[in-house]
């Protein structure tokens, strides 16, 4: 006889057992506990709220680290005895390897302090003998409570299950347990959404994009400025070239005199965190570096992701000035302040076009240079042309995204789909050959006399050589997902969906003919 499912309940409150024993009376039952005594936890999270949006908790007690998942599972590994933020720096087990999986950059903090009861609950008959098990779980903080319940049905009590089922389902309707507890859940999104009108002005829907990921960049701040995980740069340098990008694109909206400024205003304040964030991409890779070359080049680079460090201290040290400075803080401001009112915002020529056929002649004619830059890529294309075709194509995603809420969602995230399988080949391809440049620049900026010198210039000799090897790959890699990129599938695809003024383009002549 198979047994029935397990099946898990949540409550805003905490299980009510004289009430279910009441409940239970009828049928000569009792559900009893063990007077678990509580234990205090810390919920963690990240800046993302990476754990609560896969509907799960993580909690830390002295002992163990416990992942509860409101729709299914409960997970558990011992508890770390040193203080940590990374899943990385976890010991092995399996709470590690989900955290690890889902969010290994970001850090985890905390978002409250709550008291937790486990416990295994027995539905007994009147014989006293157990007919069903429920694993519980009861968080408390201060007079707020939710618990989670899953039933663990035992063989040829199918009955007994049900009944317990039954019961839990007529209990208190469940909440969600940030709400309940009054968590300190993150609710930042890198990724928000943009609500545009089809018939507003172009620069009214300009200057919503561009508050929108304005705001994204202010809310990386305070995380950048604590130093806590690499992710606050890199989301605040996208945010702002998404800016920058979207401004370019909408060419004609803006009084080309503002637009020159602003480019200028974004130029100068990105210039300004290029070293830390180029340092952070080769920290963050350091143990893939070293499984790169073989061991007699370990001590070597081990000297230069010494040195690689000590730049990136430097860099954040004048990133987190900059940030802290009057004359950043008035300059964002500024900016913010620009986007606040369309109507502020000096217009150019084309400020007042309907912004979805503004948008679609935008895709279009973007869509068409990059199909004409990729189908003259070969093995043998100069790597400044490989770089070209990434940024062409970076700035058709963020026009893409940017102009989603406009047409057809599916559609748009089934094209940049392919797009962002394109992309990754062509950023690895390029991060290769920036990595081979920075090398390169190592040799000539660390000292060449000394100790480690010639361990540290064997080591970048066999680094550059393996990087050399990855970006050949990665150049036939692109090659292979251009072809799906501008085939004629595809570009019909983008005319179908974008081509509202029939000024849809024809397909190249290679594709055409083929």
């Amino acid at each position: 006889m198979n047994l029935p499912p397990s099946q898990t309940f949540t409550l805003s409150a905490g299980i009510n057992v004289k009430k279910i024993n009441a409940a239970l009376k009828s049928s000569n039952m009792t559900l009893m506990g063990n007077a678990c005594e509580p234990e205090e936890g810390t919920v963690l999270d990240t800046f993302d709220a990476a754990v609560y949006k896969s509907d799960a908790l993580l909690i830390q007690t002295q002992s163990d680290l416990v992942r509860i998942g409101w729709s299914g599972d409960l997970m558990t590994q011992t508890a770390p005895v040193f203080e940590w933020q990374f899943p990385r720096e976890l010991p092995q087990g399996p709470v590690r390897d989900l955290l690890l999986d889902q969010s290994p950059l970001r850090a985890f903090t905390p978002a409250g302090q709550v008291s937790i009861i486990r416990d295994t609950l027995s539905l007994l008959d009147d014989e006293q003998k157990t007919c069903c098990r429920v694993a519980s779980v009861f968080l408390s903080r201060g007079e707020n409570t939710w618990s989670w319940l899953r039933t663990l049905p035992m063989r040829g009590y199918m009955g007994s299950h049900a009944l317990i089922c039954d019961i839990l389902k007529k209990m208190e309707p469940p909440g969600l347990p940030a709400d309940v507890l009054k968590l300190k859940i993150s609710d930042y999104t890198s990724k928000p959404v943009i609500r545009l009108s089809e018939k507003a002005p172009a620069r009214t829907s300009l200057c919503r994009i561009v508050q929108t990921f304005l705001q994204v960049t202010r809310h990386n701040e305070p995380g950048l400025i604590d130093d806590l995980d690499t992710e606050f740069l890199h989301q605040w340098r996208v945010s702002l070239r998404k800016v920058r990008s979207v401004l370019t694109l909408f060419k004609g909206v803006v009084a080309s005199e503002t637009l020159n400024q602003l480019k200028q205003d974004f130029r100068d304040i990105m210039q300004d965190t290029n070293l830390m964030r180029d340092r952070d991409v080769y920290l963050l890779s350091k143990d893939d570096y070293f499984a790169l070359v073989p061991p007699q080049a370990h001590p070597g680079l081990g000297v230069l992701f010494d040195l690689l460090q000590q730049d990136r201290d430097e860099a954040f040290g004048k990133v987190e000035a900059m940030l802290k400075s009057k004359a950043y803080k008035k300059q964002i401001k500024f900016i913010q302040k620009l986007f606040e009112n369309p109507k502020g915002l000096p217009k150019g020529p084309k400020a007042d076009a309907p912004s979805k056929v503004f948008a679609a002649d935008l895709v279009l004619k973007r869509y068409k240079k990059v199909c004409k830059l990729a189908e003259s890529i070969t093995d043998k294309t100069p790597d400044d042309t490989i770089h070209e075709l990434r940024i062409q194509c970076k700035k058709l995603r963020y026009l893409m995204e940017s102009a989603q809420p406009l047409f057809d969602v599916k559609q748009v995230k089934r094209l940049l789909k392919t797009l962002k399988g394109l992309q990754e080949h062509l950023g690895s391809f390029n991060d290769q050959s920036v990595q081979q440049a920075t090398l390169a620049q190592c040799l000539e900026r660390y000292p060449g006399t000394g100790p480690n010198a010639k361990a540290l210039a064997e080591s970048i000799g066999a680094l550059t050589a393996m990087l050399y090897r990855k970006q050949l790959a990665e150049r036939r890699m692109i090659i292979d997902n251009l072809s799906q990129f501008y085939s004629p599938d595809t570009q019909d695809a983008f005319n179908a969906l974008f081509e509202l003024k029939n000024t849809g383009f024809k397909k190249t002549n290679t594709q055409a003919d083929s």
